[in-house]
């Protein structure tokens, strides 16, 4: 250890004297303190205010119908929206996420009380463990495989809680907040984002002229495609940070102490005996999503049941859970309680920034932006277009990160241009997917996001970091692909 590693070790030692004197060589430098998650949606949301005011309102005229007539733009008279106005409207951005804060609530506690129990620590401990000569990565590429796997019949701001396994497991196996993330919310987006049953899915509901499910094949070799690019850059990733966890782009060093700390607790365990109620725990946290994917993809139970069967699949297995290793009823309220409590965090950071889409509609500046982007599309082949609409629905998700509200105000208005350049519907709904799913993994205005950043305890600077050259990846490989099935006159028959 260099003189300046000690001199700096030797500081945090006499303030956190908690943390062992041997067991860290951390390289600690004083950085800039991202501020908390909520302060930040607040400087979003009076962001969102100042472009009121400096971006020209602007509407298109509707059909009876709601729809909007393209062709129709016109400047209207500026509403600027106030800052004492824009906190009064958090109550509608609480009304738009009504239906995501109590799945997260509901989901968060029943999936957070089951990891409360010791069950996931002591199996990851023992498979750890037994598989120690192979190192760290099978464990991490195993999970990230699964949650894509989860993430391609199953998607939504809900399946956050997830988050919560990565970081134990990260935790055990001494690596990064960034890691905890790049294994379980990014393979669950970047899934839900390409898949059949993800975005695309939104999109033939809100125009149905397309079917439903139709191009599931093609979008199953889409979903491979991606899924193979973002495995082998997590794997890049915790390689590097593996054989040197200076690397980390956490900004901060404490990960490395709290890691360092967590390990030697852990380690006490190793000798801790795995029964069969911990096995059939575990497997129940696996199975469980799983079960869920198979019944909304096979038996179509959202279709029949809606959004509440996620509410109902979860407590099932939390009871069942809970039941298994002998507990009481109070103790599983109280372990309902301590794993929803995480998800309250994420629960206001979610209405938040709904509060910012509101500001921006309630400002009515969004036409403008919509029409300002897509009047760049004239002239362009139709392989060119369809990469350009995947950018445009890039940036416009940043001012309206929701899935159905992008489909619902790009699609009426790009449909008609489109179809004059040559692309299909199939095709527009595929990069508009791409655009609004992928995007949300770099977007500071979806509360998902920050949301699970906080959960594994990061900071969103440190995850740009790590997302942008993957997200530059991204842009590259999806708009060879939106090409590629553009010229070839893919329409979804695969």
């Amino acid at each position: 250890m260099s003189k300046s590693n000690a001199a700096s070790y030797e500081t945090i030692a006499h303030n956190n004297q908690n943390y062992d004197s041997v067991s860290t060589n951390v390289k600690v430098k004083k950085k800039f303190q991202m501020p908390h998650v909520l302060f930040m949606m607040f400087l979003m949301m009076m962001f969102a205010c100042l472009l009121t005011y400096v971006i020209p309102a602007g509407a298109f005229e509707t059909k009876k119908d709601g729809a909007i007539i393209q062709g129709t733009y016109h400047s209207i008279q500026q509403h600027g929206i106030n800052p004492f106005y824009a906190t009064t409207l958090i109550l509608n951005g609480g009304l738009k996420s009504a239906q995501t804060v109590t799945l997260l609530l509901f989901i968060g506690g029943a999936m957070g009380g089951i990891l409360q129990l010791d069950s996931v620590k002591k199996v990851t401990n023992a498979l750890i463990y037994r598989f120690e000569y192979a190192g760290p990565l099978p464990l991490v590429i195993g999970l990230f495989t699964l949650m894509a796997f989860i993430g391609f019949f199953v998607g939504g701001d809900q399946m956050i809680v997830f988050v919560t396994l990565g970081v134990i497991l990260v935790n055990r196996l001494k690596l990064d907040p960034i890691t905890a993330l790049a294994i379980t919310f990014l393979p669950l987006y970047m899934a839900f984002s390409v898949s059949p049953s993800g975005m695309a899915k939104i999109g033939q509901i809100v125009y149905p002229q397309v079917a439903l499910y139709s191009g599931y094949g093609g979008r199953a070799i889409m979903y491979l495609i991606f899924l193979m690019v973002t495995l082998l850059y997590v794997i890049w990733y915790a390689k590097r940070v593996i054989k040197n966890p200076n690397k980390s782009l956490m900004t901060t060093p404490e990960w490395q102490l709290q890691h360092n700390d967590n390990t030697k607790q852990q380690s006490q365990q190793n000798e801790v005996i795995v029964s069969m109620r911990d096995y059939f725990v575990v497997t129940l946290i696996i199975v469980t999503p799983i079960i869920l994917a198979l019944g909304n993809g096979i038996l179509k139970w959202s279709e029949h049941y809606g959004n509440g069967v996620f509410i109902t699949v979860f407590g099932i297995s939390f009871v069942i859970a809970y039941l298994v290793k002998g507990l009481s009823p109070s103790q599983m309220v109280d372990g309902f309680i301590e794993g929803a409590k995480p998800m309250l965090i994420v629960a206001f950071a979610i209405i938040m920034a709904n509060t910012i889409s509101v500001i921006l509609e309630k400002g009515q500046i969004l036409s403008t932006i919509v029409h300002s982007l897509t009047t760049q599309l004239d002239g362009s082949s139709p392989g060119i277009v369809s990469t350009l609409i995947f950018l445009v629905a890039t940036v416009f998700n940043f001012l309206v990160p929701s899935g159905s509200g992008l489909m619902s105000v790009m699609i009426p208005i790009l449909q008609p241009v489109t179809h004059t350049l040559g692309v299909n519907d199939q095709m527009l709904l595929t990069a508009l997917s791409f655009g609004g799913g992928l995007g949300n993994l770099v977007t500071p205005t979806l509360g998902a996001t920050v949301g699970a950043i906080a959960i594994a305890k990061g900071n969103f600077v440190s995850w740009l970091k790590f997302m942008l050259p993957l997200f530059l990846i991204w842009l590259i490989v999806g708009s060879i692909v939106l090409y590629v099935f553009t010229t070839i006159g893919w329409t979804g028959g695969i």
